[in-house]
């Protein structure tokens, strides 16, 4: 059954669940969580994040819808290589250009339209639709990347995400939700044509997720995040999202958990997520308190934003990369040997 997100009275539904909302509306929000309609506009944040590896390739991107502004981009590197072959990162979509709807999966619809740049994203009760085209503009060294056209879809009726639903400190307090799940089987294609050579990849053998995040922020926020998803050596699929800083109250309504050959395993809330902050390309480990989540993660690349617009100060790392180490889980020593995933060090004035 998919989970609620307000109770009859308006309160939010707090806790983690099993499942995806068919919607997250917060119109009948109760008091003290709800907000005036310059406060919605200022502090409501919806974006989509999707996450996909093959033998080859790494892929990240994401649609950010943050109110005010907004922005897409898409990575792509060589697995075998750490080459980078596509980073092109398109922020300033405010308005029409940028839309996130308040469906998660089945009826979802997001968008980002900005000279040179389409990205689309379509859900039904099966499967995730991802689509994206980035042409070069010239004599624009923001988009001068090359022409990158995708075509990915997730499987996503092939076990339960999760649903997070926490209140943020603040006064008054805030809330937010997110619905995400990994270990998920893609297909599609990239096509990539830099320097006049046409290189196409095959998604189909690949795995991947997403996350789905919808509700209030504060003007400042700040976390450590670390998404992976692939085959174990017995070619059972795995996930795991952990997020560590995050200010959520209270350990009921964390989003730490690990997809096991389909089946959700929460862990420990209080995630630890360390790195070099003066070299980003060392390895970076990531652990639970409990010992249930011992890996370290070694990047290969990084797409990185430093941003000031005013009002808008984005500063974020993702290195995308391989995990190794070991999970605990349900009684079962998992052995993680080079699983790729992405990791992030995150701090934004929005």
């Amino acid at each position: 059954m998919a989970p609620s997100i307000l109770m009859p009275d308006g309160t939010p539904e707090f806790g983690v669940f099993s499942g995806i909302p068919v919607e997250v509306d917060y119109s009948q929000l109760a008091e003290p969580w709800s907000r005036n309609a310059l406060q919605r506009f200022l502090r409501h944040k919806r974006w989509l994040y999707l996450f996909a590896a093959t033998d080859e390739i790494i892929l990240i991107s994401a649609i950010v819808d943050a109110g005010p502004t907004g922005t897409g981009f898409l990575m792509i590197t060589d697995r075998a290589t750490g080459e980078v072959l596509a980073d092109a990162s398109r922020p300033g979509g405010a308005g029409p250009l940028t839309g996130v709807n308040d469906s998660p999966l089945n009826g979802h619809r997001s968008h980002y339209a900005v000279p040179g740049t389409l990205i689309t994203a379509r859900g039904d009760d099966v499967e995730l639709h991802y689509r994206a085209q980035l042409h070069k503009i010239p004599f624009v060294p923001l988009y001068s990347d090359p022409w990158i056209e995708l075509d990915l879809r997730l499987a996503t009726d092939v076990h339960s995400g999760i649903t997070a639903i926490s209140e943020i400190d603040q006064d008054p307090p805030m809330v937010t939700a997110t619905a995400k799940n990994a270990g998920l089987p893609a297909r599609g294609q990239v096509t990539l044509r830099r320097g006049g050579h046409i290189t196409e990849y095959d998604l189909s053998s690949g795995y991947g997720g997403f996350d789905y995040t919808n509700g209030f922020l504060p003007r400042h926020t700040a976390w450590r995040w670390a998404f992976m998803t692939g085959v174990l050596a017995d070619g059972r699929p795995i996930g795991l999202n952990l997020v560590s800083g995050f200010s959520g109250i209270g350990d009921n309504a964390h989003e730490n958990v690990c997809w096991l050959n389909g089946h959700p395993h929460s862990l420990d809330p209080a995630a630890r997520i360390l790195f070099d902050s003066g070299d980003t390309s060392h390895p970076w480990q990531v652990t639970t308190p409990d010992g249930a989540v011992d890996l370290l993660f070694t990047p290969l690349a990084e797409h990185r934003e430093n941003l000031n617009l005013g009002a808008v100060r984005s500063r974020y790392v993702q290195p995308v990369g391989h995990f190794s180490g070991t999970m605990h889980i349900d009684g079962e020593t998992v052995v993680v040997d080079a699983l790729p995933g992405v990791v992030e060090d995150q701090d934004v004035l929005w």
